[in-house]
């Protein structure tokens, strides 16, 4: 079986005052380009295909575009939902696709009720079964789990305890020439986050072990964390596919890919793919003048800029981005002077401003910045 594994689309996704839609189309065409090419017989896609639960209209347009579209390079599609996706959406939307050679799994089902697929390779010769293990929320109730034995135990106890009720069906239903696969989106201990995956779901309480992959899985096919990389410590052969492009700056100089995994009962193969329709973003610190000296050597990258100066400097993002407009965000960088605690019970509304500035910037606010906002509050009518 020739696997094409991705996940972490996050469709809908912004950064900042930046749309990135027409990007995401252009990086998702390469994706669909690159399943035409490898001819392969099953697209995975492990969850976190929107970026929120109710995705905007343009949002849906084109992921569902786009899952038509690898279905029409002649692969079978599976796609689970992440923590980013509502998986009310992927139980209304399925009996739709699934026509069409794409099947949508919403939550942890028993596996003849759909928590495992069975895909035939286009030659016919061989097939995968794909045990679909969605996000798991903390609170969710699996229907094949015995809540008095099982729903007490940690986070992790759990994810091993449905990966090993796939694995076991699997071995008591073991065939010839059929491989058996896991996509999954979880994170395992170890596994290095980028810093963009939401918080929420990636500390200790939602950390998998590596024995959430049981040996009887001939390929992990996993999603949650954005980098490409092995998952750790597991005794299947496991990969996180990335996401697709850097989603923010925490992913800064990351290369993408997908992975075009070769499987049979005997061996694993898996290859990265380079996915490189996004735009890089690039962090970069320098003075003002040899910024504006590097303007074509950053090209087209979304840019975080930090600019080394002597102090606060008012008016220095609109002077960065004269010359570098894909500006991001602009801070003033520079040695911060050590700042006392102050009682502030008392003080007055002016006060509590410029004790404010100087603790956030490290230094006291100007004549005119104090006078600016004066100006706004009496505009605004606060009193003192």
């Amino acid at each position: 079986m020739r696997i094409l594994h991705t996940g972490d689309w996050h469709v809908g996704k912004k950064l900042g005052r930046i749309d990135r839609s027409d990007e995401c189309e252009r990086v998702l065409a390469e994706l669909v380009q690159a399943a035409h090419t490898a001819e392969a017989d099953l697209v995975v896609v492990a969850g976190d295909l929107f970026d929120r639960a109710l995705p905007p209209f343009v949002s849906l347009r084109l992921v569902l575009t786009t899952l038509v579209d690898l279905a029409s390079t002649g692969a079978k599609v599976v796609a689970i939902a992440g923590n980013h996706d509502s998986s009310d959406l992927f139980e209304v939307l399925a009996p739709y696709l699934e026509p069409v050679g794409i099947s949508l799994v919403h939550k942890p089902l028993r596996a003849e009720q759909g928590g495992v697929r069975t895909i035939p390779s286009r030659d016919g010769k061989s097939a995968a079964r794909v045990a679909c293990f969605p996000f798991l929320h903390e609170a969710q109730v699996v229907d094949f789990m015995d809540p008095s034995e099982e729903w007490f135990k940690s986070y992790a106890d759990r994810v091993r305890r449905i990966a090993s009720y796939y694995a076991d069906w699997m071995v008591a239903h073991a065939e010839r020439n059929i491989v058996d696969i896991l996509a999954g989106h979880f994170m395992v201990h170890g596994a290095v986050p980028s810093g963009s995956e939401r918080k929420l779901h990636i500390g200790e309480a939602y950390m998998a072990t590596s024995g959430a992959l049981p040996p009887a899985f001939h390929y992990g096919a996993l999603g949650h964390i954005h980098q490409c990389q092995r998952a750790p410590g597991a005794s299947a052969e496991a990969w996180y596919s990335g996401s697709l492009m850097q989603l923010d700056f925490g992913e800064a100089g990351q290369e993408k890919f997908c992975l075009l995994v070769d499987v049979t009962p005997q061996r694993t193969r898996v290859e990265q793919v380079p996915l490189t329709a996004g735009r890089d973003l690039i962090k970069v610190e320098d003075t003002l003048e040899s910024l504006r000296a590097r303007a074509d050597e950053l090209g087209d990258g979304i840019l975080d800029v930090g600019v080394l100066t002597d102090g606060p400097s008012p008016g220095l993002a609109d002077q960065v981005r004269d010359f570098l407009p894909n500006a991001l965000h602009v801070r003033a960088v520079y040695e911060r002077a050590a700042t006392e605690q102050v009682d502030r019970e008392g003080m007055s509304l002016d006060d509590l401003y410029a004790d404010y500035v100087r603790r956030s910037s490290g230094a006291a606010p100007s004549q005119d910045l104090m006078l600016a906002f004066k100006e706004l509050r009496d505009q605004v009518g606060v009193a003192l």
